[in-house]
């Protein structure tokens, strides 16, 4: 190879290039479907809505496919059946919680 053996190649160090996470945010990830798990709260136990028409809503408010918003679901399973079981938020709290969302 040409070039490899020069004088001063010892003298010049290759900078250590930092590997950065680029993409989504995990925090926000979670806030996310944090909020997508009340959302769905609110259309099945009070809007009473069927699964399948308050995931197509979710799919609409969130711009996420239906097939990811049941894997974000099954996920979160356990803090979606705390939220459905033993929370039970009324109105006035998912109103306070989320204030910019139309309850």
């Amino acid at each position: 190879m040409r070039g490899q053996n020069t004088l001063f190649n010892h003298f010049i160090e290759n900078p250590v290039s930092k590997t950065v996470r680029k993409g989504r945010s995990a925090d926000m990830i979670a806030l996310r479907d944090e909020c997508l798990l009340h959302r769905y709260y609110y259309y099945i136990k009070l809007q009473h809505k069927r699964y399948d028409a308050a995931v197509q809503e979710l799919s609409k408010e969130f711009y996420i496919k239906n097939s990811n918003i049941i894997y974000r679901m099954q996920c979160n399973s356990d803090r979606l059946e705390t939220i459905m079981k033993k929370e039970q938020p009324d109105l006035k709290q998912l109103r306070l919680l989320y204030p910019w969302l139309t309850w």
